[in-house]
Parts: C-alpha cells; sequence; structure tokens
C-alpha cells in the first residue's frame, strides 16, 4: 500500500506540473550530471528530482541506504514516454545509463528523518522545516566518476529555501561542483527558515559572507540578533589566525536543541560547496556564547584541506588543538584553561599500552581527536623551538589556506606536511609524521607538558581529574604563554 501510494502521488505531481515540466529538460552541455530539483510545496517535505546522466558507463543508480527505504519508484524517459526502472537490492539497473539517460523520482524527506532519528547527517525535520545534505536526495551512478554536476533548483517560496551548495550565477537557484565530491554534497534546508548575511574580513579580497539560516520559526533565547553577532565574533577569531575568514562565501545552518542549553552537535559538509550546522539548545543565553566551543571547532575546518580516505586524525586534530588555543588569543578563555584541558584530555590520544599502531592507522575517537591534537602541539612546539620563534604552526596553517587549501579542495597529508616543512624550514612535520603517525612512536606528553610549565597533579579528594598549574620558571614556560595568548 505504501509503495502504491507513492507511485500515484508521482503521477499526480507530474501530472499536475506546467507542460514545460512533462517532459524532460534539456540540461546544459557542460554538464555530464544535471538534476533539476523540485522543493517541497506548502505543509510537504516531498522532493521531486529529475536527472540526467550522461555517459555515466554504467548502469547502477543508487542513493544512500536510509534514502532508498524511502524514495518512490524510478522512472526512465523513454521514447514511449516515462516507464519504470528495475530496482536492485542497492539501488535500480538501466542500461540505459552507460550512454545517456534521465530519470525521475520523488523522496519523502519527512519519511526519512523519522526513519534515521531527525540526524543532520541523514535528515532533520525542524517543525514544518527539513535539512539534509544534498546526497540524501540526488541519485547518482556507481561508480561515480569525476565530472561536472548541475543541480537547479525551483521553490514554490524562494524565502524557503537555501543551500551550502556552490552557486552558480547569482539567482540562488543554480548549482555546480565536480560528480566525485557528491559525498559530501552540502546541507540544504527547505521550509519556514530565517536568512542573514555575516560579512568577515577577508584582507586584499572582497569581505568573505556567511550566509546564516536558521532553520524553522521558533525563537531563540540568545535571539536572532544575538545568534548573528555570536557567529560573526567565532569567524573573527578563526580569521585572526589566517589572516582573513577561510573562504569568501559559506552557509551555515543553525537549528535549535528543544530545551537544551549550549551547542550539541556541529559539523561541515564542504567538498560541494562550504555548509556548516550548529545544534543551538534553545535556551542558550547571549551571555553563554563565548562558553561554546564548537561554532569555534567547525569554522575552523572550513580553513584546511579536506582528505579522503586517510587524515581525519590531522583534520580533527588540528581543530581540536586551534579551538581553546584561538578563544583564549580572544581572550574568551585563559591559559590555564587551555592547558588544563590539553592536560586532561591529551592522554586519551595516547597509544594504547603494547600498540604500535601509529595515529595514520587508528580509527578510535581518543586517536582521531586527541591524538591528532597532541601531535600538533608537538609540531607547534617543535617548530618553534628550532626555529628560534620565529615560525610556528600558525605558518602552516596560512601557508596551507594561501595555496588553496581550504575545506573546499582535497589534498594528502604528504602534501601538507611537505609544505610545513618548506614553510618553516624544517623537517619536523615529516619526522614527527614519520615516527608518531606512520610508526605509532608514542609523544612524551608528560616531558612535553613539564617543559612547557605545566604541572599536573593528582585529583583533590574527591574529585576525578588531575589538578594543573602553571609554572612559569620552565624552560618553554614562555613558549607556552606564546601559544595560548598569540604573543611573539
Amino acid at each position: 500500500m505504501v509503495a502504491r501510494a507513492r507511485t500515484l502521488a508521482l503521477v499526480a505531481l507530474f501530472a499536475a506540473a506546467p507542460a514545460s515540466c512533462a517532459r524532460p529538460r534539456t540540461p546544459h552541455l557542460e554538464a555530464r550530471w544535471h538534476y533539476q530539483v523540485d522543493a517541497p510545496g506548502a505543509g510537504s517535505r516531498v522532493v521531486a528530482v529529475q536527472a540526467m546522466f550522461e555517459d555515466a558507463r554504467t548502469d547502477r543508480l543508487t542513493l544512500p541506504p536510509d534514502s532508498m527505504k524511502v524514495v518512490s519508484a524510478m522512472e526512465l524517459w523513454t521514447a514511449g514516454g516515462w516507464r519504470t526502472v528495475q530496482r536492485t537490492r542497492t539501488g535500480w539497473s538501466e542500461p540505459s545509463c552507460r550512454s545517456r539517460c534521465t530519470v525521475r523520482y520523488t523522496i519523502d524527506l519527512g519519511e526519512l528523518a523519522a526513519a534515521c532519528g531527525d540526524e543532520v547527517d541523514c535528515a532533520s525535520r525542524v517543525g514544518a522545516a527539513t535539512l539534509s545534505p544534498a546526497m540524501a536526495w540526488l541519485a547518482h551512478p556507481v561508480p561515480r566518476l569525476d565530472v561536472p554536476a548541475t543541480v537547479d533548483v525551483r521553490s514554490p517560496n524562494a524565502l524557503e529555501f537555501v543551500s551550502g551548495m556552490h552557486a552558480v550565477g547569482d539567482t540562488g537557484r543554480r548549482f555546480g561542483f565536480r560528480s566525485i565530491d557528491l559525498d559530501e554534497g552540502s546541507f540544504t534546508a527547505f521550509g519556514p527558515l530565517r536568512r542573514y548575511v555575516v560579512d568577515l574580513p577577508a584582507i586584499g579580497r572582497r569581505p568573505a559572507r556567511i550566509d546564516l539560516a536558521l532553520v524553522g520559526s521558533d525563537p531563540f533565547a540568545m535571539s536572532d540578533e544575538g545568534v548573528r553577532a555570536w557567529v560573526e565574533e567565532a569567524g573573527g577569531v578563526v580569521a585572526q589566525l589566517f589572516g582573513r575568514f577561510p573562504v569568501d562565501r559559506s552557509t551555515l545552518f543553525v537549528l535549535p536543541a528543544k530545551g537544551r542549553e549550549g551547542v550539541v552537535f556541529g559539523k561541515v559538509l564542504a567538498l560541494a560547496g562550504a555548509s556548516a550546522v550548529i545544534v543551538l539548545g534553545d535556551r542558550t543565553p547571549s551571555a553563554a556564547r563565548h562558553d561554546d566551543w564548537v561554532l569555534v571547532h567547525e569554522l575552523f575546518h572550513l580553513g584546511f584541506p579536506t582528505f579522503r580516505g586517510e587524515g581525519r586524525w590531522l583534520g580533527e586534530g588540528l581543530a581540536t588543538y586551534y579551538e581553546p588555543v584561538l578563544r583564549s588569543r580572544a581572550r574568551w578563555t585563559a591559559e590555564l584553561d587551555v592547558f588544563t584541558e590539553f592536560a586532561r584530555n591529551m592522554p586519551r590520544g595516547l597509544p594504547p599500552r603494547g600498540s604500535a599502531a601509529g595515529l595514520a592507522y587508528r580509527a578510535d575517537s581518543g586517536a582521531i581527536y586527541w591524538g591528532g591534537a597532541l601531535f600538533a602541539l608537538a609540531a607547534d612546539v617543535k617548530i618553534r623551538e628550532r626555529t628560534g620563534g620565529k615560525r610556528s604552526l600558525d605558518d602552516v596553517m596560512r601557508a596551507v589556506l594561501d595555496r588553496g587549501g581550504d575545506a573546499t579542495r582535497v589534498w594528502t597529508v604528504a602534501q601538507v606536511m611537505k609544505l610545513g616543512d618548506e614553510v618553516t624550514g624544517t623537517d619536523v612535520l615529516t619526522e614527527l609524521y614519520d615516527r608518531h603517525a606512520a610508526r605509532g612512536e608514542a609523544i612524551d606528553l608528560d616531558g612535553l607538558l613539564g617543559a612547557l610549565g605545566v604541572e599536573v597533579r593528582p585529583p583533590l579528594p574527591g574529585a576525578t581529574e588531575p589538578e594543573v598549574e602553571l609554572l612559569d620558571d620552565r624552560p618553554l614556560s614562555a613558549m607556552r604563554r606564546a601559544i595560548a595568548l598569540g604573543a611573539p
């Protein structure tokens, strides 16, 4: 019954559409993939998609597993009209797609959100609005080729649609990216939302812009202007490291967490267009905005390249390292807070006793976040030592971005290490990578903290966390202050 109802709904949708929608639309000649997307109408969460694939070299089409559960029957355009495409266990099979095919289907994002628990990686309902990454509803050939893809979106209400995909032109309705990047298909929201613009410094270029979308209709305790100011401040903190905000154009979606305080989740998807999501407790007061670390963490990600199949420990580790450091430099938090956090959490990044696995081969969260952060701290200290304080890890971050390495680009870890050594005039990064990421040697955390003047003592009676004190008479105490305060 459910499948039949969806099929009838699909027929009704296209039957009721204007004559221009009755036949496949002609795509732009430069596009190998072209999507025409009809956004949901009032009271609906159903997205209608028509897709043309040219020279896909495969007869297999697919969507993510959760999406496959709620998509309607896919239909193929033929000389005789639309016919159903054969469904397989993991997608659809259509031989004509090897050369060229046009298909259509609908997907109910409300059903998708219900099935996956309103996870933003899949689909999330916020009142009458829905947020989802584009990859959740754009079917594609497998394996994917690296060819141009365009997406045209028609929405009955221009104020109820926003996407982080790369915009083509100024209409806000046409987007373009490489097909290989669809696995990071940017976040998109349909339905009621409030839109604002946040302008940030971009030295030597036009000001960088964050398109801020507050998803849904419900207010935040922080107020809309408070959220906008908070984003502007956090963007400015990140710009202090890079010398400018990392990307010229990005989209930030803020979703409410009902009855909560603080930020409960954040994520960046950037290859198809720089976008990020923040889930903010709707009871969070403006006075608490500097207590949050998630927004700075996610905005930092925009200034560092994306990796494929490697390097998550490096990207997440750098964001974990720099987030408290940048907040300290902005005087949002104290130097003691930074190194207390490092002292209490970096032991989680050390290899388990008896393990010889390096960071490059570990998948546990301790390695990815705190092992990577420990690598960053060790690298920063060693670079400063070997250059007499003339260079630091900051210089590496700026150089990577200046060479085009923002989150919308794919790099390799080796490229980062090589450029970092070139910029600092040392072999610090390649040496540390070889020893700790590749071979699995443990970094001497106790010795490193001790030299920085970070004294770690046993927990007080009744406490579980160790006590931390900063000492200013240790060999690298001045370096510790330079890291945390941004001083020379």
